[in-house]
């Protein structure tokens, strides 16, 4: 991943920073925190942070405000899926037990608070109200989302709904990082605009291709349990897709309805094939990287803009 090589330097001291932030004296939030670290992750969200802070007239400067958004924002992000494996039931998460498995649901409860607090706590170091209103209202929308597609389990619901959902749930999230970012290092509103556009686009495609390779990726690649969404209910764009053909309804509501599910996985996925529902969620992907791309045209042509136009292809062709 080149796109990362730009910000690798900075990468190391938000890890540094999660480590120190993240270092208590209470040895259960302590081996929590060390649980969390190890476990990793693409660093996608505090990349973007770092790349958008590129384009603003104070980067550069000795200040470490840029790499404090960052941990901030990659705090947010392990909160959350923190919480989502309670609310999903999962035992996996970026290939080790999830906390939840690991430790009890009580502890991943705190441990998700823990990780809050202490991006505010980052957040507020940065003396820009600005930044703080906006992770704020993240973290608002985030949970709106969550409520809204707990809601929505095992309910069959339209495209448009889809959409609106996953802009809450990730769309919203990788927005505002790039606008973190640019607010950060004091990014003119013209800079700011066009990140968050694509920031914006780069989450909707994000988020579709994590919910096809629930159906496609290698488990010990994607670090979980493919079949997560189906397990629980939650039906994706494919489903949605398919669901919209007449000729397929009848035969997958059937298997989707089923107090078995997961065991007419494959039976499933060939109902989705034929339809071309996996088809045209990834055509929707792709339109989402082609809108991104068209938004980071809007920037200077620095490095920066190279590494955001090289990460919205990763988008697309990852397959973890």
């Amino acid at each position: 991943m080149g796109f990362f090589s730009l910000v690798e330097s900075r990468l190391q001291k938000v890890d540094g920073l999660l480590s120190k932030t993240l270092r208590q004296d209470n040895a259960l939030v302590a081996e929590v925190s060390d649980y969390l670290l190890r476990a990793g992750g693409k660093r996608l969200r505090p990349a973007l942070v770092l790349l958008a802070g590129q384009f603003g007239s104070a980067y550069g400067t000795a200040d470490n405000t840029l790499e404090t958004v960052a941990a901030a924002v990659e705090m947010i992000h392990m909160a959350t899926l923190v919480h989502d494996d309670i609310i999903d039931e999962a035992v996996v998460r970026r290939g080790i037990p999830a906390v939840r498995n690991r430790y009890s649901n009580p502890v991943a409860v705190l441990a998700g608070d823990f990780l809050f607090a202490n991006a505010f706590i980052l957040f507020a170091q940065s003396s820009k109200a600005a930044i703080v209103e906006l992770a704020a209202q993240v973290v608002n929308v985030m949970c709106v989302g969550e409520i809204a597609q707990h809601q929505a389990q095992r309910q069959f619901s339209s495209e448009e709904d889809y959409w609106r959902r996953i802009e809450a749930k990730t769309g919203y999230f990788l927005e505002a990082s790039c606008r973190l970012g640019a607010l950060a290092t004091d990014a003119s509103e013209a800079n700011r605009d066009a990140l968050g556009r694509y920031g914006h686009h780069i989450g909707l495609a994000y988020q579709v291709v994590d919910d096809l390779l629930d159906w496609l990726a290698d488990p010990s690649k994607l670090g979980k349990a493919v079949g997560g969404d189906l397990a629980v209910g939650i039906y994706t764009l494919p489903i949605i897709h398919a669901r919209s053909q007449a000729r397929y309804r009848q035969d997958l509501d059937h298997y989707l309805l089923s107090d078995e599910v997961l065991e007419h996985m494959s039976t499933i996925k060939a109902i989705l094939d034929a339809s071309g529902s996996l088809a045209y969620a990834r055509h929707r992907a792709d339109r989402c990287v082609e809108d991104a791309l068209e938004a980071a045209r809007m920037l200077p042509e620095v490095p920066a803009r190279e590494a955001l136009e090289e990460l919205a292809q990763f988008i697309v062709s990852r397959d973890y």
